[in-house]
């Protein structure tokens, strides 16, 4: 009785084993050739790359903006105007570098030197204008309404 149970079990195997078998050759009959996997790379692995890399680019200008906004305006906070240094680019980095700004080079990194940032501030309104380093070298805007684009 036992060995016809193992025959059974061991044939109810085989069974399943046969018709999985069967419909993987019936699912491969269907794959068309194009849906075939091949070990070529495909030229298409990233077909958007060029513009997720230029959106990050502008992105991180706009986050480097986003950390001079803040160093700007706890700035005026304090004081009741923004930076007085008349719009010098590197002295308004520096003088708001030591105790508003940690680190100057998350800022400067993110933006292109050429054309180089514009900045101007006086006691009541603030415009920075710097181009990302992204393929068209997009002009990002800082003022005390926000960032664009």
């Amino acid at each position: 009785m036992g060995q016809n149970k193992l025959v059974l079990i061991i044939a109810i195997l085989s069974l399943a084993v046969i018709g999985l078998v069967v419909e993987v050759a019936i699912l491969i009959g269907r794959t068309e050739p194009s849906q075939t996997i091949s070990n070529q790379p495909s030229k298409e692995a990233f077909p958007n790359y060029p513009e997720y890399r230029d959106e990050t680019l502008i992105s991180e200008a706009r986050d480097a903006l986003g950390l001079l906004r803040t160093a700007l305006e706890v700035y005026a906070a304090d004081t009741g105007y923004y930076t007085p240094t008349g719009g010098d680019n590197q002295t308004t980095i520096d003088y708001l570098a030591p105790n508003y700004i940690d680190d100057v080079s998350k800022l400067t990194s993110a933006w292109s030197t050429n054309p180089a940032p514009v900045y101007n501030i006086d006691h009541n309104t603030y415009l920075v204008t710097v181009h990302a380093k992204d393929r068209g070298s997009t002009e990002v805007q800082l003022t005390p309404m926000g960032i664009r684009p």
